[in-house]
């Protein structure tokens, strides 16, 4: 009969360690999701206001203005 209490209690205690680490682990996973989550979400943004800025840049005529500007510095005659 004092066996049979000790692997009772043995065994319950052992449940109370695996559902204390499981929460625990669950814990840590979840905000671990969430910084993730927040990296992910900076990420995106940096890349949609890069993506804009791109957008509003017109290469051919920023390019060709410095191309065409004028260098008195030449003499063409």
């Amino acid at each position: 009969m004092g066996f049979l209490l000790a692997v009772s209690l043995l065994a319950a205690g052992m449940v109370l360690i695996f559902f204390k680490l499981n929460s625990r682990d669950k814990e840590r996973s979840e905000q671990g999701l969430k910084r993730l989550e927040e990296q992910l979400s900076l990420a995106q943004y940096q890349i949609k206001y890069r993506q804009k800025g791109l957008d509003r840049y017109n290469m051919l005529q920023y390019n060709l203005e410095d191309a065409l500007c004028i260098q008195p510095e030449i003499d063409l005659f």
